[in-house]
C-alpha cells in the first residue's frame, strides 16, 4: 500500500492530507461544542431542580403560615366585631388563596354573610370552593351550602340543580341520599306530590339506607296523605346552611338523620 501512496501525484497526496487534517478538526470542534452543550443543560437542570425544591418548600411554608392563621381568626372569631371578622376573613382569603385552608375560611365568610342575610355575597363566595368538585369535604359543604342559600333566597328550582348536583357527583352513599330526600323535601313543598312521592318510594327502597328505610317510609305516608286528600303544599321550611366544627369533616348538611359512612 505504501508503494501505492508514493505513487501518488504530490498535489493528491496533499489534499488527502488536508481532507485528514478537516476530520480531526471537524471532530474536536464538535467535541468542544457537546461539551458546551452538555454543561449547559446539566446547569439548566440543576436550575430547575433546584428552583422545584425552593418552589415545594415555599408551599409547604405558606399552608403552615395560613393553617396558624386561620386556627387564629377561629379563636378571635367571638371576640372582634363581626365587620372586622368579615375584613380579617377577605384579607386571608386574599393572601392564602391557593391553600386548602382559603376554602376553609370561604365556608366561615359564607356562613356570615347568609347570618347577615347576604345571599347573593354568601355564593358568590362559595362558587370557587366548588369550581373544582364536591367530591372534597370543603367542596361537599360548600354545595350544600349553596343549595341551601338558594332555597333560603325562594329559587327552588335552582336548589333542586344544586341538590342534583349532589346526587350524582358526592362521594359517599350517606351524601347522595342525603342530597335526594333534600330535592324530595323541596318538592313536597313545592306541592309537587307526584315527584315527592317517588323519591320517597326509591329511598325506602334503597338496601344502603335500610337503617332508615322508616323514616323514607313516614315521609312517603305523608305525601301520600296529603296527595289524596289534595291539600295545599305545607309551609316551606327553610334548609338552613350550617358548617360542621370541622369544616374538613363529611357532615352533611341537609337535615337527615346521621348515616354511616360507606
Amino acid at each position: 500500500m505504501a508503494k501505492s501512496i508514493a505513487k501518488q501525484p504530490k498535489h493528491e497526496q496533499v489534499d488527502t492530507d488536508d481532507r485528514i487534517m478537516e476530520s480531526v478538526a471537524s471532530a474536536t470542534l464538535w467535541a468542544k461544542r457537546d461539551r458546551r452543550a452538555a454543561t449547559t443543560g446539566l446547569i439548566a437542570l440543576v436550575a430547575v431542580i433546584g428552583a422545584g425544591v425552593i418552589y415545594v418548600r415555599y408551599k409547604a411554608d405558606l399552608q403552615e403560615r395560613a393553617a396558624v392563621r386561620l386556627d387564629q381568626l377561629r379563636l378571635s372569631s367571638q371576640g372582634v366585631a363581626p365587620d372586622q371578622f368579615r375584613q380579617d376573613l377577605g384579607e386571608f382569603i386574599a393572601q392564602y388563596g391557593s391553600t386548602p385552608e382559603a376554602g376553609e375560611a370561604r365556608l366561615m365568610l359564607a356562613e356570615y354573610e347568609l347570618r347577615r342575610d347576604s345571599i347573593d355575597a354568601a355564593i358568590r363566595v362559595l362558587e370557587p370552593v366548588v369550581s373544582s368538585g364536591v367530591g372534597t369535604p370543603i367542596g361537599y359543604h360548600g354545595a350544600t351550602m349553596i343549595a341551601a342559600a338558594q332555597d333560603r333566597k325562594g329559587d327552588t328550582r335552582a336548589a333542586m340543580r344544586s341538590f342534583e348536583r349532589l346526587e350524582t357527583d358526592s362521594r359517599y352513599g350517606y351524601q347522595r341520599r342525603a342530597a335526594r330526600a333534600a330535592r324530595a323535601r323541596l318538592h313536597e313543598f313545592s306541592g309537587e306530590y307526584a315527584q315527592a312521592e317517588q323519591i320517597y318510594m326509591e329511598l325506602a327502597a334503597d338496601v344502603d339506607a335500610a337503617t332508615d328505610g322508616a323514616f323514607y317510609a313516614v315521609h312517603l305516608g305523608e305525601v301520600r296523605a296529603r296527595a289524596k286528600a289534595q291539600l295545599p303544599a305545607p309551609a316551606v321550611p327553610v334548609i338552613e346552611p350550617r358548617t360542621s366544627a370541622n369544616p374538613g369533616g363529611d357532615d352533611p348538611v341537609p337535615a337527615e338523620p346521621a348515616m354511616p359512612e360507606e
